[in-house]
């Protein structure tokens, strides 16, 4: 006599869910092709990459410029560096960069232009610049002695002779180095600067 049939719903059997396959290549066991094997797998999973760019030319590949501070910015970044150096004895300096020469009345702007272009291609990031007057700048640099900062300051008069608005203008830069001594203070330092460049200004 056969068995009575079961009433209870045999339950389905369970749908083999469908993954991606790959197949990495055979050179994927080799170490030394262990990067490449790497790529595969991430362009098979992520698709399509965009290839990398390439370096940009050394041209491009140039230091942040240095941007011009406000009046009240430079000046809080100065007493800042004065109470560094008071402080740890650490070595400060400022450059007094005064326009002189070329008519100045008529060509105060491109003037201008032309030092605060000299002074982005040359100082660094951590110098802080600042335009005093129409023509006086000034530049901070903090950790830098006197030797240091006269080469900078060298390096900034031959930039500003090389712009074409220099030429043209038959401009010139007189530039003074202070430099905060041992026993000293940066505003002294600073001070002695101002007063050389008013007796240079005052032909004495």
């Amino acid at each position: 006599m056969p068995e009575p049939a079961d009433p209870s719903p045999q339950p389905k059997p369970a749908r083999q869910r469908r993954t991606k396959k790959f197949v990495l290549p055979d050179h994927h066991h080799d170490e030394r092709e262990g990067e490449r094997a790497d790529e595969h797998i991430e362009a098979f999973l992520d698709g399509p990459v965009a290839p990398p760019r390439p370096p940009p030319p050394a041209a491009e590949r140039v230091r942040r410029p240095v941007e011009l501070d406000t009046r009240p910015d430079w000046m809080a970044a100065l007493r800042q560096e004065a109470a560094r150096h008071a402080r740890y004895g650490r070595p400060a300096s400022v450059l007094l960069i005064e326009l002189t020469g070329g008519p100045v009345s008529a060509a105060v702007d491109r003037m201008a232009r032309a030092v605060a272009d000299a002074i982005r291609a040359e100082a660094r990031e951590t110098d802080r610049a600042v335009r005093l007057g129409a023509l006086s700048f000034r530049l901070l640099l903090p950790e830098t002695g006197g030797r240091a900062a006269r080469i900078l300051a060298g390096r900034l008069d031959r930039a500003f002779r090389a712009s074409p608005d220099s030429r043209s203008l038959g401009a010139d830069l007189t530039i003074d180095v202070a430099t905060a001594a041992r026993h000293g203070t940066l505003e002294d330092a600073l001070a002695d600067s101002e007063r050389r460049l008013a007796s240079r200004s005052a032909g004495r």
